[in-house]
C-alpha cells in the first residue's frame, strides 16, 4: 500500500538558523527513493506558494498543502481551494485601513501588497522571495474574493484590539516580537487538508506520516497515522508526537526516512 508523507518546511526540511539553507542531499535521495517506490510526498505549510523557494519546488514533491490547508495542489493542479469568508474579510480590511495597519493578501499564486505599504514591502524584499511574486497594482475588491490568508504587521500596542476583532471569525498566529499576525481560516487546517489528500488518493490514515517542529504542526502531527516531531521541535509538539527524529542538521530526517 502506498504511503503519504507530509513535511513542514522551516525546522524540518531546512533549518536556516542552524546553517541548513537547502534540503540535504541525503534527504533528497530518500525522498526520491520513496517517490520511486510509489509513495506520495507533500509539503504542508502555512506559506503561500509564492513564499516557497524554487529549490524546494523543484525537488519533485507530489503536491503542496498551502496557507494552512486553504489550498491543495497535486501535480500542478488545484484539488481544493477555499478563500476566506468574503464579508468577514471585507470588515477586517476596513479595520486595518482605518487604523493605518499595513497588510498583504495571499492567494494560490501571488502575494498582493498595496504600494502605499512601503515598510512592509521593504521588509519582505529582504527575504529570499522572488520580487515577481509580489503584485502592487491590483483590484483590491477582486483579490479579496480570492484571498486564502493574509498577514499584517503592526505596533504591538494594536495587538489586543486586533485579536478581539478577529477571534470569532479567523484563526491566527502571532509572531510576538515581530509584531506580525498571520490570519487564516477557522475551517481549514493542515489536518483537514491531509484528510482531503487521503480521500483523493484513496489511502488510509494508517499509511500517513507527518513531520514538523512547531505549534502550527500540532494538528497534523496528532491527526496522521504516524506523527513525527523533529528533535529541535517545541516541547508541546514532542509531547503529542508518536516519535521523535533527529534534527535536520544532524541528518536525523534522512535516517528516519530510511526506515520507511
Amino acid at each position: 500500500m502506498s504511503k503519504v508523507l507530509f513535511f513542514d518546511i522551516d525546522g524540518t526540511l531546512i533549518h536556516p538558523f542552524h546553517g541548513v539553507h537547502e534540503i540535504p542531499q541525503t534527504v533528497k535521495a530518500e525522498l526520491k527513493r520513496l517517490k520511486d517506490e510509489g509513495n506520495y510526498l507533500f509539503i504542508a505549510t502555512g506559506r503561500p506558494k509564492a513564499f516557497i523557494p524554487d529549490e524546494l519546488l523543484n525537488v519533485g514533491f507530489s503536491g503542496f498543502i498551502l496557507c494552512n490547508g486553504a489550498y491543495i495542489e497535486m501535480n500542478n493542479q488545484a484539488i481544493y481551494e477555499q478563500p476566506l469568508n468574503h464579508s468577514q474579510l471585507v470588515q477586517l480590511i476596513r479595520l486595518l485601513e482605518d487604523n493605518h495597519i499595513e497588510y498583504f493578501l495571499e492567494t494560490s499564486d501571488y502575494v498582493y501588497i498595496d504600494k502605499r505599504f512601503k515598510e512592509l514591502d521593504a521588509l519582505f524584499q529582504t527575504f529570499d522571495i522572488a520580487p515577481s511574486k509580489f503584485k502592487h497594482n491590483f483590484d483590491l475588491a477582486e483579490q479579496l474574493k480570492r484571498t486564502l490568508k493574509l498577514e499584517l504587521h503592526t505596533m504591538q500596542k494594536n495587538g489586543a484590539f486586533i485579536e478581539e476583532f478577529i477571534k470569532n471569525d479567523f484563526s491566527y498566529d502571532n509572531h510576538g516580537t515581530q509584531d506580525a499576525y498571520e490570519i487564516y481560516s477557522k475551517v481549514d487546517s493542515k489536518a483537514s487538508a491531509i484528510q482531503k489528500v487521503l480521500d483523493y488518493l484513496h489511502i488510509s490514515i494508517e499509511n500517513s506520516y507527518a513531520f514538523g517542529d512547531g505549534l502550527n504542526d500540532m494538528e497534523m502531527i496528532q491527526y496522521v497515522g504516524h506523527g513525527i516531531a523533529m528533535e529541535n521541535a517545541c516541547q508541546q509538539l514532542k509531547d503529542v508526537a508518536d516519535e521523535i527524529c533527529g534534527a535536520i542538521d544532524q541528518d536525523g530526517l534522512a535516517k528516519y526516512l530510511k526506515t520507511i
